[in-house]
């Protein structure tokens, strides 16, 4: 699984997807995280397509529950929900695609090769 850091409310933060989270997003959105990544990506969003993948996100990169869910709050639930859209579709799609470094997972590299 890959995460993402991301200047997100105020400072540097950590958002990782594990298996665990993936299936709590799920359970919390009543859909898959692929299909959680559509919606957002469609404007047809559900409020938990949007609040889940961050609270979840920052749990999964370190931050205790009470933490995660106090940020959420103040910076997500407190403010216009489309200002989130694209912070929770980065957390899905590192989670769900990885990135660059992902791509060369398991191949040798340099003397290796």
């Amino acid at each position: 699984m890959r995460g993402i850091d991301l200047t997100w409310a105020g400072g540097e933060h950590r958002f990782l997807l594990t298996i665990e989270h993936l299936r709590a997003l799920q359970d919390k959105c009543d859909a898959g995280p692929a299909w959680v990544l559509a919606r957002l990506g469609s404007q047809q969003w559900y409020v938990d397509d949007v609040i889940q993948p961050i609270r979840l996100g920052l749990e999964g990169g370190g931050l205790d529950k009470e933490a995660a869910r106090n940020l959420v709050k103040k910076h997500v639930e407190e403010r216009p929900l489309t200002e989130s859209v694209l912070t929770a579709q980065a957390i899905l799609m590192a989670a769900l695609y990885g990135g660059e470094e992902d791509a060369d997972a398991g191949e040798p590299k340099g003397q290796e090769a």
